[in-house]
């Protein structure tokens, strides 16, 4: 009788295990979700199911100097004017995540290539060469998808002028320098035509060897080429060895990503107020304030404030809600140039509007009083007081009033209280 139980449980055993292999038999092969969810099979198709999707890759802005990515702030401020317009070099990286490490082996990859296009809508785009356009699609860079996945990682040496590239909806470049393609420009390179911030989308298209786009991994970057516009209102007046700078300030309901102000000053407008040193970025790196903006100083006009030197900065970064600020440490009696400019979250400043105003000695009392005409005749600064002791008899005289008057009061109030 155990003998039979043991038999059926056995059969029991071989019939499901016969069912699971009957189920899952069918051709092996390499596997890859790509645009729109498409199933390619890889080559040979001998290496087991493998799926690469978007969440196996890491995409991000590195420095040039050192594979340090940027920071969210600093990665905020980095697709701004200055940096556009001096074409400040920065390096796009894609890499492998350990997930899509662990799929390598069995993708039995032999052919086909990764390519990085500028623009929305263009994840499916290959075969162009770099620098070559197709529509509102530019693209930058390629590589071999065997080199990619033996690396499992790709940097690609870029600028922002060339990832602050506008296209408008038929495709021609806008700005950021020369046109390319088919395209002719309209408007001033490293300019917003639609004057504000825009979406600028990195596509990492890859073909598995199919000979279409299998799969693309996208990274998307505020551009933002349009600074605030400048404080209107401004006045400055002069105060003891300070000028008061008032201004209008700037609607943030129309420039929601306003940062904040910034006084910028020259003595005798020529001169350098507070020392501030300059670095390569536009900015300043030492200093009792620092620069909240950036210039590029191979495209500034001007010099000093009108220039936006950032090493004639003058205040530290002033709130949004500000209208006014004091500036101190200054000199009687000389001239002082003064703009009052306004900061995006970009880094981008608004253009100087400037003004002129002369720091005065403040007056007291006493100094009115003595510069009056007729001069005043009192002296020391203080009110007019006699100058002898007051002899017993006026102090007799004086206390005898007091008692006199303190009686009164007592008998008048002894009055009222017996009603």
């Amino acid at each position: 009788m155990l003998h039979r139980k043991i038999l059926g449980s056995f059969v029991s055993a071989t019939v499901v295990t016969g069912l699971v292999l009957a189920l899952t038999a069918g051709e092996a092969r390499a596997q890859f979700t790509g645009t729109g969810g498409s199933t390619v099979t890889g080559t040979g198709g001998t290496t087991g199911n493998t799926t690469f999707q978007a969440s196996d890759f890491f995409t991000t802005v590195q420095h040039t100097e050192q594979p340090v990515s940027l920071t969210t702030f600093e990665l905020q401020r980095f697709f701004n004017l200055a940096n556009c317009s001096c074409s400040q070099p920065i390096n796009l990286f894609i890499s492998l995540l350990s997930t899509g490490i662990a799929k390598r082996s069995t993708a039995g990859i032999t052919s086909g290539t990764v390519s990085v296009v500028l623009g929305q809508g263009c994840s499916s785009i290959q075969g162009l060469q770099t620098g070559q356009s197709s529509g509102a699609c530019l693209q930058i860079a390629t590589e071999s998808v065997l080199t990619f996945l033996s690396q499992a990682s790709y940097t690609i040496p870029t600028d922002a002028r060339t990832l602050s590239t506008y296209f408008n909806v038929t495709g021609v470049t806008v700005d950021a320098g020369t046109p390319t393609g088919t395209g002719t420009g309209t408007a001033t390179p490293c300019t917003s035509p639609i004057g504000q911030s825009f979406t600028q989308t990195v596509n990492f298209n890859f073909d598995f060897g199919s000979g279409s786009i299998d799969l693309s991994v996208p990274l998307s970057l505020t551009i933002d080429l349009t600074p605030p516009p400048p404080p209107t209102g401004v006045t400055i007046q002069g105060g003891d060895e300070a000028l008061v700078i008032n201004w209008t300030a700037i609607n943030t309901s129309l420039v929601p990503d306003l940062l904040g102000y910034q006084i910028l000053c020259s003595r005798a407008d020529q001169y350098q107020v507070f020392n501030e040193t300059p670095n390569d970025a536009g900015g300043t790196s030492a200093g009792p304030f620092s620069a909240n903006f950036q210039i590029c100083p191979a495209t500034q006009t001007g010099t000093g404030i009108e220039g936006l030197d950032p090493t004639f900065i003058c205040s530290g970064l002033i709130s949004a809600q500000s209208t006014s600020a004091r500036i101190e440490i200054l000199q009687n009696n000389i001239t002082y140039a003064a703009t009052v400019i306004g900061i995006d979250n970009s880094g981008n400043p608004s253009q100087p509007v400037v003004g002129y105003g002369t720091p005065i000695p403040t007056l007291s009392f006493y100094d009115v009083y003595r510069g009056q005409t007729p001069q005043g005749a009192a002296t020391g600064g203080f009110c007019a007081l006699p100058t002898e002791r007051p002899g017993l008899k006026g102090a007799a005289e004086a206390l005898g009033l007091f008692a006199v008057g303190a009686l009164g009061l007592a008998i008048a109030r002894r009055r009222k209280g017996s009603r």
